[in-house]
């Protein structure tokens, strides 16, 4: 039985939630009400997601969902009644998967979680695949700044500062981008 959290923002009540959930087969694990404990709620209990009932999103309760999708990533599904598209930009920014706008529906419940997971899980995979793109960016223009070094320093080709630096990392066994950042710190230290 799915676990989930549910966050209500008051005058928001979290009943017409509760009983959706619970006729659909989800097990409600908690519920509160203050955006600053949704952190320290959402990591001791690992739901599988996290269903938001408010008039209209506090900038707290973005804030939170905010840190979360930073540190602790979940799906969230918010119901709301304010389409201010404002608000719906700073709920996607937040990491909100589905933001549902007076559409609340006892019947629908259960592929409306099925559609915020599936967003979550394309989000994640995303963002997987951005990170690992930044970091090979990042390495490679290490490697691109340290053939340079050794290309002025050294008055080689960038071919032979390439297979300078290619020769250099396989004998101490490590990658291109640590060998470059080596290289990188040896220029600092003999500049000084």
């Amino acid at each position: 039985m799915p676990k989930i959290l549910i966050v209500t923002e008051p005058p928001a009540k979290p009943e017409p939630l509760r009983f959706a959930l619970l006729g659909s087969g989800y097990s409600v694990v908690d519920e509160i009400d203050r955006p600053q404990d949704l952190m320290a709620r959402a990591k001791a209990i690992g739901p599988a997601t996290i269903l938001v009932a408010t008039q209209s999103p506090s900038v707290a309760l973005l804030a939170a969902l905010a840190a979360l999708d930073r540190e602790e990533p979940h799906p969230v599904l918010l119901f709301t009644n304010d389409a201010d598209p404002l608000k719906i930009d700073a709920g996607a920014a937040a990491g909100v998967a589905s933001y549902v706008v007076e559409g609340f529906s006892a019947k629908r419940i259960h592929t409306m979680i099925d559609v915020a997971l599936a967003k979550f899980r394309v989000t994640q995979v995303l963002k997987k695949q951005l990170r690992e793109a930044e970091a090979k960016l990042a390495e490679r223009k290490l490697v691109e700044r340290a053939k340079g070094w050794l290309m002025q320093t050294r008055k080689i080709s960038e071919d032979d500062a390439y297979h300078a630096l290619r020769k250099l990392a396989m004998e101490r066994q490590q990658s291109m981008a640590a060998t470059a950042d080596q290289v990188l710190a040896m220029a600092k230290l003999l500049q000084i």
